[in-house]
């Protein structure tokens, strides 16, 4: 290894690796991912119909309409509300998937992110699995880093460390350069918030929503330059 890669910046190194990686990925990790989108949209039926999913498509129906839909109703959103929406629906019924080196609940935010992207930008179907792997590889590589003192203090790591994954992986759908997904990466970091303390509320399944809609909006940011 290089000095340079040794004496490089966590973000630096991330960045780089979300924007350069091959994306050959194994047959297994292709297979897995799928099987994810499905179960993930499968328990968005269902979630969709809960109050907490209700209560969240109401207050951003007025916020901006646009191109992505939200399970379950008719009106379209723009991505980061419809993110919002569709990943408050993922987790609504806590019956989605769970990833253990971030203690989170990975697809619930992962999925909804990608998919309200990808519509917007016209995204292929093979670019959304890439970018879930992408997302999914550094969700799991900062959820190493801060684990088990982020849970034990008492974070809510679906919302904390779910807003940076979904931040790499709309990176990677975006095609951010190094410096761009770097940027985003440090831009999702002023996003991530959320704590256990309020498990057994209608919160806990929007700290989904809200990193989903997170990792949309700060690789966007870092797309325009910020």
């Amino acid at each position: 290894m290089s000095r340079r890669l040794v004496s490089q910046n966590p973000l630096e190194a991330y960045g780089a690796w979300i924007a350069g990686v091959d994306g050959e990925w194994p047959q297994e990790a292709a297979h897995s991912v799928r099987r994810e989108f499905i179960d993930t949209v499968a328990v968005m039926v269902p979630g969709a119909a809960e109050s907490a999913t209700q209560k969240a498509f109401e207050v951003v129906k007025n916020w901006g309409e646009g191109p992505c839909a939200a399970v379950g109703q008719l009106q379209r959103l723009s991505a980061p509300w419809a993110a919002l929406v569709n990943g408050t629906a993922g987790h609504a019924l806590d019956f989605d998937d769970n990833f253990d080196p971030p203690k989170a609940h990975a697809s619930a935010v992962l999925v909804p992110a990608i998919l309200a992207l990808g519509e917007e930008s016209g995204a292929s179907g093979a670019s959304c699995l890439d970018a879930y792997i992408v997302g999914l590889q550094i969700m799991g590589r900062v959820g190493q880093g801060v684990n088990p003192y982020h849970r034990n203090r008492g974070w809510h790591a679906t919302a904390t460390v779910g807003a940076i994954g979904a931040a790499a992986a709309c990176a990677r759908l975006l095609k951010l350069n190094a410096e761009e997904a770097a940027y985003a990466l440090s831009i999702s970091t002023s996003m991530a918030a959320g704590f256990m303390s309020q498990f057994g509320t209608m919160m806990k399944p929007l700290h989904a929503g809200l990193a989903a809609k997170g990792g949309i909006m700060a690789a966007s940011f870092a797309r325009a330059g910020m």
